[in-house]
């Protein structure tokens, strides 16, 4: 809480925006005061904050899993280019990182082997 002598702070409510671009955001302003917003914020309840942060939440687990999944990919490619082109299958290995900590990532193989 900001407190300035002299300025007298009453009671604080948290008060959630959602702004244009989706960002979301709270805040803790004084009871019964409505502060400006940029243009195209909204003041928004907090289910909806709630939902809107879970939503961003499962967006962004589902989208680093495809880039987890997309280099685990690419490093298997690699991997299998290296060894197409007479490379030994540790150097192939150590080169791609084919093999490496990604295989084990729960995450991309849902079992964690």
């Amino acid at each position: 809480m900001l407190d300035i002598p002299g300025l007298p702070v009453g009671e604080l409510e948290t008060r959630f925006v959602q702004f244009a671009d989706g960002v979301l955001g709270r805040m803790e302003v004084g009871v019964g005061l409505d502060p400006e917003l940029p243009e195209g914020a909204k003041f928004v309840t907090e289910e909806v904050y709630e939902e809107l942060r879970a939503t961003l939440r499962e967006q962004h687990d589902a989208r680093v899993a495809e880039m987890l999944a997309a280099e685990k990919d690419a490093r298997r490619q690699q991997y299998e280019d290296l060894v197409a082109a007479s490379i030994p299958e540790a150097t192939a290995r150590a080169l791609s990182g084919h093999g490496g900590p990604l295989d084990d990532d729960p995450l991309l193989t849902g079992a964690g082997s």
